[in-house]
Formats: structure tokens, C-alpha cells, sequence
């Protein structure tokens, strides 16, 4: 309703948003595409239709949200609301092809809601699924595998490069840990979408050639290098060849799109016969927050093998896929323990590194953090100010604060989610995990979620996950009723 009022409130304001709205839809619809193909060619017509229906209504709401809206580049407010309408509209939208196609029992209201929930999921790349033993069209599995890889790369750096204006953004970047990835952010999304078409290029390639069949290829590299995990084979039933290559893809959806850019940039621009100079680029790459972050695998992997009792091989494929929010559920967590779930839990709520397609507090939070507890001391008793210092610049008490209320959120909101799932039939070890695991868009549960679940969690397990995935702050932006300062 708050969206509404604001409508009719302040309707030039809301052009440009829904501009920008139309066109994030068009996006949409274009992901959908390649899945109409894919049906059509192994004559799953029904499913093409039902596609098709769905790429539509993306492209012709998008369309007309474009025709009769105002072009104009968003403000940080007007940004932070787009997420929302996006986020709001968009696994809607993404339903109809789940109704069409009647995948869940029950009445419409029934229906609306499981369809909405796995949408949300796949949109927010967490991989929560109600479809466990339900055959799903080979071209639906594509779909959604294609609307997890849009979700964790593609529709966040649309955003990004394109809608929140060059000082506003620099701004929000700070807060929420993104950083320069080249000189403007419309050319770093074109980089970023460039890099990870490759990537899927290489590790689908790899994969095929490791005895996978082209099909199961690219769905594995789709869902792990969005970071959703949601495949469609048990993945430790694999080759231990491709279990490396998965381990692989894990680490680098954890790790800074802009650690990926000078990566890909010092292969192609490398002179070969330099080595010298190539290692020095390497060297380069090691900043501070992937040295934290692998010294925290290594720590994390020794504790969870002694409270797990796990090999360390599997302790350790463990403790990627929940650090690096995939969630590929193959946790055996009716062997691991509560002291073995609580840790994970904790691996899963801090997370991969900053500016990654995988959720949670995230590694730098973190250091800042524990920066700031270990300065404490000298600024209680000497009257210091806090000077945490991250590559070439200190960090503003401002920005510092909100750091500290993005850890508190995410703390407070599992929590509190946990304790409402305690009423329908979870221990608490297994709701925090569960409510932890949305959060943080890792979707590993404790339990086989069914369409049977009642409305309550699904409807509070498929809000996490989509708070997840825009990092809550946005949303308390765009309900202020604060306005923001005009630019000097």
C-alpha cells in the first residue's frame, strides 16, 4: 500500500523507476528465451508455451513501462525502491509458467504460493525448493537455471551499472562492500556479464569433457556459478574429477567480481614469456579480504572435521558450499550433529567475500568487525577515534555504523525467524539453520521442504531470501520517508 500512496504522491518521481522497471522486465524476458528454444527442440511444447507466455508479459509490460515513463538515471532512494518493485513483481510475473503448467496441487491460492516461492528462490539464488521428487520438463530445469544465473549475475549488475547515479553509488558501494570493477559501471557490468559468459563457457566445457552429458553440463555450472546449488544430480555421486571442477566454481562464486576482472584481464593481457611479471600480477590479486577468506576456510575446515567427525576432504567441500552461500544439500546433517549445525551456521551467516554473487554478513564485515573489537581498548581508555583502514582509505563512522546494523539485521532477523519455525515441527537447530540458510541465499535445509508446508514459513523462508539477496538496507531506504539532499 506504502508503494501506492507514493504513486499517487509523488507520480514524476515514480516515472523514471518504472522506466527502469520496463527494462529490467525486457531483461527478464530475454533470459527466457534460450529455454523456449531448448523446449521446442526436444518438443516440449506445452512447457514452450508457458515459457513463451511468461517472456511476454515481461517484455510487453516492459515495453510499455518503457513507452510511457520518463528516462532519467535514479537517485539512491528512487534505486532502492526499483529493487523492491523488482523484487516484489518479478517472481509474480515468473509464476505464471509454474501455473500454466499446474507443477503444484491444490487450489490457485495454493498454487500462486509454492509457484511464488520457488520463483523467489531461484531469483534470489538461493535454491530452497518445494519439488523434491517432482519431475520438472528438462526445459523448465533450464529455465530456472537460467533465472538463477540472471539473479546472481546478470539483474544485480543491471542495477548497478545502470540505474544508481556516480555518487550515489560510490556511496552505496562502500556500504555494501561493491567495489570499482573499471572507470564507469556501465562498462563494469559488460565486464562482468562478458567474464562470467566465459567462465560458464570454460567450466560447462570442462565439466563435459569430465564424462558429464551437455545437458547436466551446463545446468551444474548455471546453478553453481550463480551460487544457488539447486542441481538436479547428487553431486558426491560424481567423479572426483568433477567434484574439483565443482569445488572450483564454488570458490570463484565466492570471491570479488573484481578479483575476476583482473584475474581474466591478466590472462588475456599477458605477455607469457614475462613470468616474472605475471607472477607480480598475482601477487597483486591477493589482496587482503581473499587472504582472510582462505585462512578462514582453512580454520573453518579443521573445526567442523573434529565436530563432525567428517574426512577432511568432504569437511572441507563442506565448508565452501556454505561460505560460499551454493548450498548444494548434501550436508548429512543428521550426522553432523547440533554442534556440527550451529557451526555451519555460522559459516553460512558470514559468508564469501564482498561484491560476490553469494550472501550473508560477508568476509569483510567481518574484518571490520574484529578491526573494531580489537582497537576497542585503546579508544575506550585513550579516547581514540576508530581508524579502520580498507586499501587506501579509512572508513567513516557513518559507514561503519551501517556496517554494524547490517550484522545486527542479519543476527536479529535469523533469530527471529527461528523461533517462528520452532512452531511447525523444526528443533531449534534446524530453524536456525533453515532461517539462516534463506538469508543468506544459501538454501541447504534440514528438512525436505514439501508443498504441504504451511503458509506462514513459506511465505516468512521466502521473504528472507529475497531480503538476502538485496541486503536489506535498500529496503529501509526506500521506506523512509526521508528525502534525499539535493546534489551541490
Amino acid at each position: 500500500m506504502w508503494i501506492v500512496r507514493s504513486l499517487r504522491k509523488h507520480k514524476g518521481t515514480f516515472k523514471p523507476i518504472l522506466s527502469n522497471l520496463g527494462f529490467l522486465f525486457q531483461i527478464s524476458g530475454i533470459f527466457i528465451l534460450p529455454s523456449i528454444i531448448y523446449a521446442f527442440v526436444v518438443d516440449e511444447v506445452r512447457t514452450a508455451t508457458a515459457l513463451l507466455t511468461t517472456a511476454l508479459i515481461f517484455m510487453a509490460s516492459g515495453f510499455l513501462l518503457n513507452t510511457l515513463s520518463e528516462k532519467k538515471t535514479l537517485n539512491m532512494k528512487q534505486s532502492s525502491i526499483l529493487l523492491i518493485l523488482y523484487y516484489t513483481l518479478a517472481p509474480l510475473i515468473s509464476s505464471v509458467s509454474y501455473l500454466s503448467l499446474h507443477i503444484f496441487e491444490g487450489n490457485f491460492l495454493d498454487q500462486l504460493l509454492n509457484s511464488w516461492f520457488e520463483t523467489s528462490s531461484a531469483m534470489s539464488t538461493t535454491g530452497l525448493t518445494l519439488l523434491e521428487g517432482v519431475t520438472m520438463p528438462r526445459s523448465m530445469i533450464l529455465a530456472r537455471a537460467m533465472t538463477e544465473w540472471g539473479g546472481g549475475i546478470g539483474i544485480i549488475f543491471i542495477l548497478l551499472s545502470n540505474f544508481y547515479p556516480s555518487r550515489s553509488l560510490f556511496h552505496y558501494g562502500k556500504v555494501l562492500g561493491i567495489e570499482k570493477v573499471t572507470s564507469n559501471y556501465k562498462k563494469s557490468f559488460m565486464t562482468v556479464l562478458g567474464i562470467y559468459i566465459f567462465y560458464t563457457l570454460i567450466f560447462s566445457g570442462a565439466l563435459i569433457l569430465s564424462g558429464l552429458d551437455v545437458f547436466t553440463g551446463f545446468q551444474l555450472t548455471f546453478t553453481i556459478l550463480s551460487s544457488t546449488g539447486l542441481t538436479i544430480v547428487n553431486v558426491m555421486n560424481l567423479p572426483l574429477a568433477v567434484l574439483v571442477i565443482i569445488t572450483v566454481m564454488m570458490l570463484f562464486s565466492a570471491l570479488s567480481f573484481s578479483f575476476h576482472t583482473k584475474l581474466v584481464s591478466s590472462i588475456f593481457k599477458r605477455d607469457w614469456k614475462d613470468f616474472a611479471s605475471y607472477i607480480s600480477d598475482w601477487r597483486r590479486l591477493a589482496v587482503k579480504e581473499l587472504l582472510l577468506y582462505v585462512l578462514f576456510l582453512g580454520f573453518s575446515t579443521t573445526i567442523f572435521a573434529f565436530l563432525s567427525r567428517l574426512d577432511p576432504y568432504r569437511a572441507f567441500f563442506h565448508i565452501v558450499d556454505m561460505s560460499s552461500s551454493c548450498g548444494l544439500n548434501v550436508v548429512p546433517f543428521d550426522k553432523i550433529g547440533d554442534a556440527g549445525k550451529t557451526f555451519l551456521t555460522l559459516v553460512m551467516l558470514i559468508g564469501p567475500c564482498s561484491f560476490s554473487v553469494g550472501g550473508g554478513i560477508r568476509m569483510i564485515r567481518v574484518y571490520i568487525l574484529g578491526k573494531a573489537l580489537y582497537e576497542s581498548p585503546k579508544i575506550l581508555l585513550r579516547g581514540q577515534r576508530l581508524r579502520i583502514k580498507l586499501e587506501d582509505e579509512y572508513l567513516k563512522a557513518s559507514d561503519f555504523m551501517i556496517h554494524l546494523l547490517i550484522i545486527i539485521l542479519y543476527i536479529g532477523i535469523s533469530f527471529f525467524s527461528a523461533i517462528v519455525l520452532c512452531n511447525y515441527g523444526y528443533t531449534f537447530s534446524d530453524a536456525l539453520v533453515e532461517s539462516v540458510s534463506a538469508i543468506t541465499t544459501t538454501g541447504d535445509s534440514p528438512k525436505t521442504l514439501t508443498p504441504s508446508l504451511p503458509w506462514t514459513p513459506k511465505i516468512l523462508l521466502g521473504i528472507q531470501m529475497l531480503l538476502g539477496r538485496i541486503e536489506i538496507i535498500p529496503l529501509l531506504i526506500a521506506l523512509s520517508p526521508i528525502k534525499e539532499r539535493p546534489k551541490s
